[in-house]
């Protein structure tokens, strides 16, 4: 069972290394593969579950099964579509084959591989902070920017003339969620017991801040804002982490401080994000209405569907790409409304049902933990919650960066259980006291015969 398990974890790895730079092989390794590299992780993932079925570590919970049960109504559901079985399979790759991961990951990995997970990203932010720097000063022709495919001037414009930067991955919301997750181990390792060495913490706090400011992208900002933010939270509800908390704002800001003396790159890049905000209609109407609207969009949704929907996977860019011939937002870019069109108002609500759940499934293990002093699911959540809940899972970024950060989360919840003292073996019962006056060889001649009746 060992070796299987290792074997299971082995495949988790590969997925989360495919996840990290898979968009670097579409962009500049192999961009001929671009379009079977789109669902690289997908061979991986079946052959996770084959094993984990094999050993029977495949969770069977009512999530796993309400997943199953919606996948094949769904599916069903799309031959009344429009769409092409082909189309239809993608979709089913979006919205249900990667979400028993999430459930999975916490059977079979230990507490070291959540660490060492946290250690590369860190050890990964200073070359990605080079290269996106590199992305940010180079054209939007620039072969820095190609696109999947190696396509050239494929990245999203940001301002200035600059491309927002995507790293080693497609396009600019990897990187995003990317900046998230990494924030989540640098504040664990800051405000909890110290798991990295030192210096690589302190050299991941400029690096992500020169990311951020470089990065020409709203999405990065509010990710890492949305993770720091919890900082508050929880130096407030626990005052002995108050000085980590400390810590770390004076850290950032003499991070902030010393770029601005030392990279002036770092000041043309905060002028883009300006920039970008500003342009966009500030974080009021840029921000907050926007994703508003993208709920008031999907309630619109619910009464202009048909009753078993357009088809799984017609409202992603793949989907319109096998239909039309070119990428575009078909039913519009709420991941909700996507999947309320899709798959019709009674199976749609399903679908999104089941996200919720499992965010707040989440988010409850994330909890406890943290009431028994485990900082890192909370952290984590606050990195990939939102994604999992309306996160665009027709863009495979942003699928497996939502479903693999969920099971990192529950996977820590876990581990804080099992990283508990073990409890205290029974208490030897006392030895017989002594009688005033017996001899020592007479004493241990009653202790002897004792042993044997016993």
């Amino acid at each position: 069972m060992s070796n299987s398990l290792g074997a299971i974890r082995r495949c988790i790895w590969l997925y989360f290394w495919l996840l990290l730079f898979e968009g670097a092989l579409r962009k500049w390794f192999t961009p001929g593969l671009s379009n079977v590299l789109l669902i690289v992780r997908d061979p991986v993932v079946l052959a996770i579950y084959a094993l984990a079925l094999r050993d029977r570590v495949f969770p069977v919970s009512g999530f796993v099964l309400w997943n199953f049960v919606l996948a094949l109504l769904c599916f069903l559901a799309s031959f009344a579509g429009v769409g092409t079985l082909a189309v239809t399979i993608y979709g089913l790759h979006a919205d249900f084959l990667h979400l028993p991961l999430a459930f999975l990951m916490p059977r079979v990995l230990r507490t070291e591989d959540v660490r060492r997970m946290g250690l590369a990203l860190l050890l990964l932010l200073v070359p990605m902070t080079l290269l996106a720097v590199l992305q940010f000063k180079a054209g939007p022709m620039s072969w820095w920017n190609v696109g999947a495919g190696g396509e050239i001037g494929a990245q999203l414009y940001a301002a200035h003339g600059k491309v927002r930067a995507s790293g080693t991955f497609s396009f600019a919301t990897g990187l995003a969620t990317y900046l998230a997750l990494s924030t989540a181990f640098l504040l664990d390792d800051l405000l909890g017991p110290r798991t990295y060495p030192r210096w690589l913490t302190v050299a991941a706090i400029p690096a992500l801040a020169l990311t951020l400011g470089v990065s020409g992208s709203r999405t990065a900002v509010i990710a890492v804002t949305i993770v720091c933010s919890l900082v508050l939270y929880i130096a407030l509800r626990r005052p002995e982490q108050m000085r980590g908390a400390v810590r770390f704002v004076l850290l950032a800001v003499m991070a902030v401080v010393g770029l601005v003396w030392l990279a002036p790159v770092f000041l043309e890049g905060v002028a883009v994000q300006r920039e970008r905000f500003v342009g966009g209609g500030g974080v009021q109407q840029g921000i907050i209405v926007r994703f508003g609207q993208d709920f008031v969009a999907a309630g619109a949704a619910l009464y202009n569907a048909r009753p078993l929907g357009l088809g799984l996977g017609v409202g992603t860019n793949v989907g319109a790409t096998l239909l039309r011939g070119y990428s575009e937002f078909s039913l519009g870019e709420g991941e909700w409304q996507r999947v309320i069109l899709e798959s019709g108002a009674v199976l749609g609500i399903g679908v999104l049902a089941l996200r919720t759940g499992m965010l707040l499934a989440v988010t409850a293990a994330a909890l406890q933990a943290y009431r028994r002093g485990r900082i890192l699911p909370l952290l984590l959540v606050g990195a990939g919650g939102l994604d999992l809940a309306t996160g665009q899972f027709g863009q495979p970024t942003t699928l497996g960066f939502a479903v693999f950060t969920a099971g990192l989360a529950l996977t820590a919840a876990r581990s804080e259980v099992e990283s508990a003292p073990h409890p205290r073996s029974p208490t030897p019962p006392p030895a017989t006291a002594a009688i005033r006056g017996r001899s020592a060889y007479a004493e241990r001649l009653y202790r002897d015969g004792e042993r044997k009746e016993g």
